[in-house]
């Protein structure tokens, strides 16, 4: 029946039938599109727990315009072709009226058909340099880039010290696209030397090869930008090895439990990761998320699994309906930057969002993550950036940093 709906509302026959009327009884529906198997799935139970606390807290608010959210889900598998093929069930299937969850490779795949369809989009893991020029009108990005990371990246080596670097580079998206960033500012603004750039496919049996030509180069320290389920490895082998006197520098995916146990293991190590952050201190919206997310996950949030960008996205999503008064795609995404961004009333939740709407002013909506001020391409203007170490077996923030205005973005 579903299928037989998604035809009759391709040619236009019945509209009712196929959501995001304004006079609609039916939920809203907004989308999920995520890696819950393949090379997300560590952070997937984790990016959903905290989608369904941001749609829950939607509807005990009353809903999006009078209206039940409904989440619907969809697995694409963590790769590209997935998320194609989970693009068309959500849309063509289950109309839905707005999108959230998807990853880089994945909101690259689908960003033209996003375009086409006019379907108000939130990209809340997209590190993606491809995102830095491009977005704005429907694709929107609440996290930092991965131009953000590299650059943060680079400028940790060079304040710890570090004049000669090799680098461990996944082949993928997200991997490939904050190491080139750190390359070239190291190496050009900087001065540094890459004695190795060491760059493969995942899923090998073993990377003891690409493991010994990265720590055997004479290097200062080891960049390692590669996803969980190729670092675990990796790691296992610098400590089988025994290179715990070469100073690790990791990328964002690397941001988890199970990494900061195995680096806690080998006495003497250091290992950093320099990336986005969560704005923790005298946040309302944090205070408000945390206890909410705990009690549904049965742990507390977790930077380096990205749920809290996650919920912004969809608080955002509903606070964007209510401010254009309509699901209408091309409205919706217009409303986007005019309740993340100033001047409006500061608010921390969707309930007092959607006080604030309702009682005729304009709101700005300030994430559990950060302020949610969008740039002219959907660009989050001013991320919180962090250096996390390992302390007592767990990653733990170090220092809050700016990015130094002196390195600039490369220009390709």
């Amino acid at each position: 029946m579903k299928r037989v709906i998604a035809l009759l509302c391709l040619f236009g026959l019945v509209a009712a039938a196929c959501g995001g009327g304004d006079d609609s009884d039916e939920p809203i529906k907004f989308g999920f599109l995520n890696g819950q198997t393949g090379d997300y799935g560590p952070w997937g139970a984790w990016a959903l727990w905290a989608a369904e606390v941001a749609v829950e807290e939607l509807n005990a608010a009353g809903g999006v315009l009078g209206r039940t959210v409904e989440l619907v889900v969809e697995d694409n598998g963590s790769t590209p072709e997935g998320a194609v093929s989970g693009y068309a069930e959500l849309t063509d299937v289950d109309g839905i009226d707005a999108l959230g969850g998807i990853e880089s490779d994945g909101m690259l795949a689908v960003f033209d058909t996003v375009h086409e369809q006019q379907l108000p989009t939130i990209c809340s893991t997209c590190g993606t340099t491809e995102l830095d020029t491009t977005g704005g009108d429907y694709v929107f990005r609440i996290i930092g880039s991965d131009t953000d990371n590299g650059i943060i990246g680079a400028q940790v080596a060079r304040d710890e010290g570090y004049d000669n670097v090799a680098m461990l580079v996944e082949l993928s998206e997200g991997t490939i696209s904050p190491a080139d960033v750190f390359k070239t500012v190291f190496t050009e603004q900087i001065g540094g030397t890459i004695t190795e750039d060491v760059r493969f496919d995942a899923g090998r049996s073993s990377y003891s090869a690409e493991v010994a030509r990265a720590f055997d180069s004479g290097a200062d320290a080891v960049y390692i930008s590669v996803g969980f389920e190729t670092g675990v490895p990796i790691l296992n082998e610098w400590k089988r090895r025994g290179y715990s006197d070469v100073p690790l520098i990791l990328t964002t995916d690397l941001l988890s439990p199970d990494i900061a146990a195995v680096v806690g293991e080998v006495e003497g190590a250091s290992a950093v990761v320099a990336a986005a952050a969560y704005d923790t201190e005298g946040n309302p919206a944090w205070d408000a998320y945390v206890p909410r997310f705990e009690a549904k996950a049965g742990d507390p949030p977790e930077i380096g699994f990205y749920d809290a960008w996650q919920y912004d996205q969809y608080i955002i999503l509903g606070l964007a309906m209510e401010k254009a008064g309509t699901t209408d795609g091309a409205a919706v995404a217009a409303a986007i930057p005019q309740i993340t961004n100033p001047p409006g009333v500061e608010v921390f939740t969707y309930a007092s969002g959607l006080a604030e709407l309702q009682a005729g002013n304009e709101i700005d909506y300030h994430g559990t993550t950060s302020n949610m001020n969008l740039n002219a391409v959907g660009n989050l203007q001013s991320p919180v950036m962090a250096v996390s170490a390992v302390t007592d077996g767990s990653w733990q923030v170090r220092d809050y940093v700016e990015l130094d205005p002196t390195l600039e973005k490369p220009s390709s």
